[in-house]
């Protein structure tokens, strides 16, 4: 059954957390930090030299990764070393994009076919669409 808010739209709550935390990921910038932080702690030093970048943009992409809790560090004196708060997720993911996915092209009675049968097993036969109100 699909949960829905008190306006009638479909409630997205933990949808929304995660897109808000895809959309920070999706920087090259930050998915290098992530990609090096992979390794193990790193100061930010090291950081600024693996990603060649004026340390002022580089500090601003470190401070949305923290904001997002997707990296945290401790300071000792002038040190700023920083890990990853959540490795599985964030390894996980890296490994995903970073990987090479084929494209599998289907055949278009294929997918109708396919389509029709799992709406038919979601609803009953006499709440199907009449083939004139049919969207593409």
């Amino acid at each position: 059954m699909k949960e829905e808010s008190p306006d009638n739209e479909p409630a997205l709550g933990s949808w929304e957390q995660r897109a808000r935390l895809l959309r920070t990921m999706a920087h090259p910038v930050r998915l290098m930090i992530l990609e090096s932080l992979c390794e193990g702690p790193r100061c930010v030093t090291d950081i600024n030299g693996l990603i060649d970048i004026p340390q002022p943009h580089l500090s601003q992409h470190i401070a949305a990764l923290r904001e997002a809790r997707l990296i945290e560090r401790y300071v000792n004196g002038s040190l700023r070393c920083y890990y990853i708060l959540k490795p599985t997720l964030v390894k996980q993911l890296i490994r995903l994009i970073s990987g090479e996915h084929s494209e599998q092209e289907r055949e278009r009675a294929t997918v109708i076919r396919e389509a029709q049968r799992r709406r038919g097993q979601r609803e009953p036969a006499s709440a199907s669409v009449p083939a004139s109100h049919s969207q593409g």
